[in-house]
């Protein structure tokens, strides 16, 4: 069974602390910054510059999810439901889909208590 516990434990073994570090201070951010509480990409980028991590797995743990073609770089906001979203998973990265499977099972857990 999926809960929250179970998605810390992943968290931790998942992600190295200075990408939670950067994971929660975005989050912080947003919360306080963004009308629905909710970073935007380009929130994204400045905080996985600012903490030297890579930007793409980043900013794939708020379903954002790019894929390069050529010299052309594109984003999908998968979390509102981009209608480019399969394409994007199709096309992401190892690390991007790590970031991303979090996301999701982050966003299952919070809907499923909030219809409880």
């Amino acid at each position: 069974m999926l809960t929250a516990e179970n998605a810390a434990a992943g968290y931790a073994a998942l992600f190295d602390p200075l990408t939670r570090a950067a994971h929660r201070a975005c989050l912080e951010h947003a919360a306080v910054t963004q009308p629905d509480g909710w970073p935007t990409l380009r929130d994204c980028l400045a905080f996985a510059q600012f903490y030297g991590i890579e930007a793409a797995p980043f900013a794939a743990f708020f379903g954002y999810v790019c894929w390069s073609l050529g010299k052309r770089t594109t984003w999908v906001d998968a979390h509102r439901g981009d209608a480019a979203t399969w394409e994007a998973q199709r096309l992401m990265t190892d690390d991007q889909a790590v970031a991303f499977g979090f996301h999701c099972v982050f966003a299952d857990i919070v809907a499923g208590k909030s219809r409880r």
